[in-house]
């Protein structure tokens, strides 16, 4: 492992950024990529959290689906939130043979309600959003920042998922039109359609009908993308970082999310441990008296009891160490507070636990 969390990732071209709730995972993500920004690297900082904090993190007014450069960084750091329609439509554009079938398609009522309503749109256009910005060369990292605990599983299995759902048989028998020696089954099944028409309604049979026959021949390219990205995510080229608190309940999630990670075939490349009590350092005993004295000793022993509880934890899930980062006192909420974060990140040192 080396000596501090940047030189870890420095020549990583993807770094996954997760963890459960509440241990400032979106700031974390942010000060890694500007610290690889300051130290050369062109980096986008991609969120795909719904909850939409990567803004307020940096005190900008508006982050959206394209990148925008970061004041004080020049263009060596940029930022992008997912906007899951544009990037569906983006991707119909893409791969769609004529001007025609893109308005049958993104006109539909079912495309509406499946970019905004269907479970698992978000993630399924999170690794296609991640495939375009890897694929524009023009960055040599891009952090992704990841939705709370279960939900960053979730887009880890998308790519996978998504294929599978395209070379679903009921899928392919919708897109096409049955063989010859197919007619009578999908005759048999007209009286079906019929009564499904009587509960939700003959116009949306209708729409659902006819945006399948839309959506053919595009869906060989959306395959092919959730495959590639499927192969991208498991590149010896993306790391996957892990930020906790010491908080038990934290603790004991990222663990959850570790092997959750390890499941599917993928390993904890770091550990950050962030919102730690600072580090004194010897300030107790240089001469402070009375009441400040007892403070400080009460902060290096909570701070040493923080450690223990990590140490506990990270060895039980087979964890070799981590990366501390101290409680700045102050809410990260703007360029400058993001800068001395990022200054914490650079200067944070592996902690390598005993065994």
């Amino acid at each position: 492992m080396t000596a501090t969390l940047v030189e870890g990732l420095a020549d990583q071209h993807t770094i996954v950024c997760l963890g459960p709730g509440g241990v400032g995972k979106t700031t974390t993500a942010a000060a890694v990529g500007a610290a690889l920004s300051r130290n050369g690297s062109r980096v986008c900082v991609l969120t795909i959290d719904p909850a939409r904090r990567l803004a307020g993190a940096l005190g900008l007014d508006q982050v959206g689906n394209d990148p925008v450069s970061v004041p004080g960084f020049g263009d060596s750091f940029k930022v992008a939130m997912l906007d899951a329609r544009i990037t569906f439509d983006e991707m119909v554009r893409r791969y769609a043979v004529s001007e025609q079938q893109i308005q049958e398609i993104t006109r539909n009522p079912v495309y509406w309600n499946l970019v905004t309503r269907l479970s698992g749109t978000q993630e399924y256009m999170a690794f296609e959003r991640l495939w375009e910005l890897r694929e524009s060369g023009m960055f040599d990292t891009i952090v992704v920042d990841t939705p709370p605990a279960q939900a960053a599983i979730d887009f880890l299995h998308a790519p996978m998922r998504l294929a599978g759902f395209l070379d679903n048989r009921i899928f392919k028998f919708l897109l096409k039109p049955p063989p010859f020696y197919l007619r009578p089954l999908a005759t048999a099944t007209r009286s079906l359609i019929r009564q499904m028409a009587q509960v939700v309604g003959a116009q949306v049979i209708d729409d659902t009908i006819q945006f399948f026959q839309a959506f053919s021949g595009i869906e060989d390219g959306f395959r092919e993308r959730a495959e590639a990205t499927s192969t991208l995510l498991a590149s010896s080229m993306t790391s996957y970082l892990l930020v906790t608190s010491a908080r038990p309940d934290a603790l004991a999630g990222s663990m959850r999310i570790a092997g959750l990670l390890a499941e599917i075939g993928h390993e904890v490349a770091a550990v950050a441990v962030n919102r730690l009590t600072p580090d004194f350092g010897d300030l107790p005993r240089s001469g402070v008296a009375g009441p400040a004295s007892q403070l400080m000793e009460e902060l290096a022993a909570e701070r040493e009891q923080e450690l223990a509880a990590v140490a506990r934890h990270l060895a039980a899930g087979s964890l070799p160490g981590f990366f501390p980062l101290d409680d700045l006192g102050i809410e990260v909420a703007s360029i400058g507070t993001l800068a001395l974060m990022s200054d914490a990140i650079r200067s944070s040192v592996f902690v390598k636990l005993a065994g």
